[in-house]
This record gives structure tokens, sequence and C-alpha cells, in this order.
């Protein structure tokens, strides 16, 4: 029965694998990792454990590798602090909040409702929350507004990212106000960071934010994991780690097959990263416009649809959005109930502008309600075509 069990979830496991490689994944959150990556992922590090550089022996290779890895995230973002122990994006954030702020302190964040993250933390840490102000566009922050809150409020940090990520923040006009009230200006970068570290969408150190975090996983192409960044403040630095070392608080053993994964993630960025992020961009603009072509209702008419990987196609609802999403679903395109669209795991198969053409043109026909099978054979006729990972080291 045991043997059974496991020869089940391989098969099943493969059966996975042999059906996203024919399904076009436009979730803005996932990404393919290289052949290298996986090769780290699947090395002895995933087998080993560290708590600090002196309890486990064994650890002098593990220790070179995630020094490499700091090294080149802090060259990659121009940073001079970087910790790439995180296990996400998620405990990223939750590091920075608890390492700076104490019970009870006021933050500043985006609402859901405006494309915030869902953060629920104050749940367990009481936190006095306040929300970033936006206009009726739900998507652009109010920056009068929110200067006013943050002059009034005086929080111990304010936290500028989301989860529907189409443009910029205003990092620019809101690092004065919090440094005028001592507040700790944090970017939370989850879905944008593959951009930022192509220099192809905002830089937010430049801008004035003092902490740069998020996901590797998303516009980045490493592994599932998180990292933060620094500029400049070592005792901001030396605050947050407090919670990632020992004794620890969010993290005990960080999984060293995924930063050994990072490694090799991050060295790709600094090789590949800014024709990859141009091509992401371009991509989903090219998605959006090709779209509303197509009569498909997109969110952002006014300023472009998008400035980043996401395109976000207009709902009454999530009940309306989830019924979109099986739509696509069952002809093997695959999004999320929010209905945003992501374009950076097609840029990393290798399509253009031509493919987003393309793919536009079979979401339309799926929502109109066109035959299912028909448009599966013509997405499983394109993502044949681009079975292998771009933008990385050839594997010898």
């Amino acid at each position: 029965m045991c043997a059974e069990l496991a020869q089940t979830i391989l098969s099943t496991t493969q059966a996975h694998e042999q059906w996203r490689q024919l399904c076009l994944n436009l979730i803005p959150s996932e990404n393919l990792t290289s052949p290298q990556v996986r090769m780290m992922l699947a090395s002895d590090f995933g087998h080993r454990y560290a708590w600090d550089q002196t309890w486990y022996g064994g650890t002098k290779f593990t220790i070179k590798v995630e020094e490499m890895a700091v090294e080149a995230a802090k060259k990659l973002f121009n940073a001079d602090y970087a910790n790439v122990r995180p296990l996400s994006g998620h405990l990223s954030l939750m590091a920075v909040i608890m390492g700076l702020c104490q019970p009870n302190d006021p933050i500043v964040i985006s609402h859901i409702d405006n494309g915030g993250y869902p953060l629920n933390l104050q749940a367990r840490f009481p936190l006095d929350v306040h929300y970033l102000p936006y206009k009726e566009d739900i998507y652009s922050m109010d920056v009068s507004r929110t200067e006013s809150l943050i002059d009034r409020v005086r929080p111990r940090i304010v936290i500028l990212g989301a989860s529907i990520f189409l443009k910029p923040h205003p990092v620019a006009e809101l690092a004065k106000v919090c440094k005028e009230v001592g507040a700790t200006l944090v970017y939370d970068g989850s879905h944008v960071l593959g951009l930022i570290a192509g220099g192809q969408f905002q830089d937010p150190f430049k801008e004035g934010a003092q902490i740069l975090l998020g996901s590797t996983h998303k516009t980045f192409f490493g592994p599932q994991g998180g990292i933060i960044l620094i500029k400049k403040d070592p005792d901001l630095a030396e605050q947050i780690n407090l919670t990632l070392r020992p004794n620890p608080v969010l993290i005990d053993n960080y999984h060293h097959h995924r930063v050994a994964a990072l490694a090799i993630a991050l060295a790709e960025m600094l090789a590949f990263g800014k024709d990859y992020a141009k091509q992401v961009v371009v991509n989903s603009e090219t998605l959006a416009r090709a779209l509303v072509k197509e009569e498909v209702g997109v969110v952002g008419m006014g300023w472009g649809y998008t400035k980043t990987h996401q395109v976000l196609l207009q709902t009454e609802d999530l009940h309306q959005g989830e019924k979109m999403c099986n739509q696509l679903e069952a002809a093997d395109i695959i999004a999320d109930i929010g209905v945003r669209l992501g374009s950076q795991e097609v840029t990393r198969r290798g399509m253009k502008t031509e493919q987003m053409q393309h793919i536009a043109i079979l979401i339309a026909n799926r929502l109109r309600g066109n035959a299912v099978e028909e448009i599966k054979r013509d997405v499983h006729t394109l993502t044949r075509q681009f079975q292998s990972t771009a933008y990385c080291f050839e594997s010898h």
C-alpha cells in the first residue's frame, strides 16, 4: 500500500507537470525557474540544517553560498544590506513589522479594496492600522490626503505595496513627509521585484524608500521565498535581522537549497534581467491593448492599462471573476479569480508581442463562449512551440 501511495503521488506530480507545460499560465504570482535553479532545489543543501554559524558543523559551504547570495542581491539592487533568509514575501513583511514596531504602534498600509495585500498580522500582533487614501480610481493613491494622514498619525512605518499592482507608487512624494515625522518608508515589491531588478520600473531606493522587500518568485524568477534589502541604515538592518537570527522569532532553519537556488536566480537576473523585464512590460501592454481590441474590458483605460506585468480584467465582483477564471481554465488558460493576468511566465518561456496578440484572441474567444476544445487545441499548439526557459544560463 505504501509503495502504491508513493507511485500515485509520483504519477500525479508527473501529470501536473505535463499538463502545466501545455497550459498558458497567466497567474501574476508565479513564474518558471531555470534548470540550474531547479538543480539547487534538489541539491544536498535540502537535507541540511543551520541555526547559526557555530551550532551545527558541516556548514562551511552553506555559509559561503549564503554570503554569495547576499552580495549578489546587494549588487543587483544597489543596497547596503540584504537578508535572503525569509521563506516568503509575507514573512519578509512580518519580519520588518515585528522588527521595527512595538505592539499598538501606528502603521499605514493599502486596504485590500484598493488592491492592497491582505495583511492580517494584527490578529496576533496588535497594531494601530491606518489605510492609504485613494482617489475614485481605486488604484490611484491620493497623495495630498496621504501626506496629511502621515503627518497626523505619525506612523512607525508606511508600507507601499499591493497585490493588484498596475503602476508605480508615489514614493518620492511620500518620502519627504515620512522623513519629517520619523516614519520608515517600506516598499513591498513582491509583484514587481523582477521589474525593479531589470531597471524597467521605479527604483524605490532612488526615490526615497529605506527598505525594499518582496517575493522572489513572481516577476523575479527565483524559487518561492522572500528577500529584504536596506539602504544605508545599519540600525534598521539589525532590528530586522534579530527576527531572522537566533534566537529566532520567525525562522529557524532557512532552507539552504532555497538560498542556493536564489543565488543562481540573482546571477541570472544580473545577466539577463534588463532584457527580460523590458519584454515583460512590453508584453503586458500589448496584451492589454489586444484584449481591448477584442472588446474585453480592461481596467485602466485612462492611463494606458498597465506599467507592470499585470493586466486586470473588469469584473463586477469575485463571483464573476471566478466564473471567468473557470471558463479560461477549461481551455487550459490559467488565471486567478481576481482575473489578474500576468505576462511574466509566458515571457520567460520566450513569448513576444506576436504571441500576446494571439493570447488575447484566445482569451476573448473563450469568454465569448466559443468552443472550448477548439481553443484548447490552439493553446496547446502555441505552448508546444515554447517548451524551454529563456533568460538563463545554459546547463552543461
